[in-house]
């Protein structure tokens, strides 16, 4: 079937346009998917801003589709039409998006299209696992945005002792304590902030401290956190250079790890297991997606996620 798609293309700073293309022909195993929905990433949003990403302008964007898929490859075993999914594709701002199969995971039938947003699942499965806690440790999330708030939902579930959501404000941390938290600390003032971790930690810190800010100062007070010999987890993408005190990190023998998708031992799977997880209850997206718009107003969508207004933690765009 020949079918014409829209496409978001990023052209510059703060300009987003939509074009029409002729939808890519599939190979032998790939799919063709109906795109439901897709998250706007911070990422995006950093481009939008005219921060420095991953990429280059003009790009088309938009990475964390769901759907269904209407038409597969002649060498496709694992779905057929109508399957709902979710998948590693892009560009997913879009009305069709073209995936592999084995990039591609069915969705439950009870979860709507937004709440099925795999990639950023995929990404909160992959830092739990590279963070690596075990039962009894005591853990912090420094940052308790969209990302940080579903690190909260996933680590809930891992025997902790203290799960601390930080963060510096306050609706936030009610959700953070919603969603698993033992404690919550704001950290407007962050000499109190790390005064109230060290007590509730006998005065040695945490065992893990997960960064999830994308901001400096985030990346200084989660150092100050973390024990002795304890582990640092920078979780968050950082658009621009970041200075730290390297003598914290020397005086504790920090272990640091980059807790992103490069480091990942295998993207795919964690894309099943956040799915599987996401069928047994473990994430609610219920009350992280407060905005939706349509395709054709993705350029209002941006502006408006990219003023970082209070009502706003995560959007997404539905063809």
């Amino acid at each position: 079937m020949e079918l014409e798609r829209r496409v978001a293309i990023l052209v510059r700073k703060g300009v987003i346009k939509l074009i029409k293309e002729k939808v890519p022909k599939l190979r032998e195993k790939e799919v063709l998917i109906k795109v439901k929905a897709c998250g706007i990433c911070t990422g995006d949003l950093y481009a939008f801003k005219g921060l420095p990403v991953w990429y280059r302008l003009p790009t088309a964007i938009g990475h964390e589709p769901s759907g269904i898929v209407i038409e597969v490859g002649r060498k496709v075993e694992k779905f057929k039409p109508g399957d709902r999914v979710t998948a590693f594709a892009a560009p997913a701002f879009s009305d069709y998006v073209v995936a592999h199969e084995d990039d591609v995971v069915k969705i439950p039938d009870n979860i709507p299209f937004e709440y099925a947003l795999g990639e950023p699942l995929a990404c909160v499965i992959n830092g739990v696992r590279l963070a690596n806690p075990k039962f009894g440790d005591n853990v912090a999330i420094v940052g308790t945005g969209f990302m940080g708030l579903l690190l909260t939902q996933a680590l809930s579930h891992m025997g902790l002792d203290n799960l601390i959501g930080i963060d510096i404000r306050d609706d936030r941390l009610k959700l953070a304590k919603e969603f698993g938290a033992t404690f919550v600390i704001n950290a407007s003032n962050e000499d109190t902030c790390v005064k109230e971790v060290l007590d509730l930690t006998n005065g040695v810190g945490c065992d893990i401290v997960i960064e999830a800010t994308g901001n400096p100062r985030g990346v200084n007070l989660a150092s100050k956190l973390v024990k002795k010999k304890g582990r640092l987890c920078i979780f968050s993408y950082h658009s621009l250079p970041v200075q730290v005190d390297f003598k914290i990190w020397d005086a504790k023998g920090l272990e640091v790890i980059m807790t992103c998708p490069a480091r990942a031992e295998d993207m795919r799977k964690n894309l099943r297991i956040a799915i599987r997880m996401l069928g047994r209850g473990v994430f609610k997206l219920e009350k992280l997606i407060t905005h939706k718009w349509k395709l054709e107003e993705i350029q209002e969508a941006f502006e408006y996620a990219a003023r970082k207004p209070n009502d706003y933690i995560k959007g997404v765009i539905i063809p």
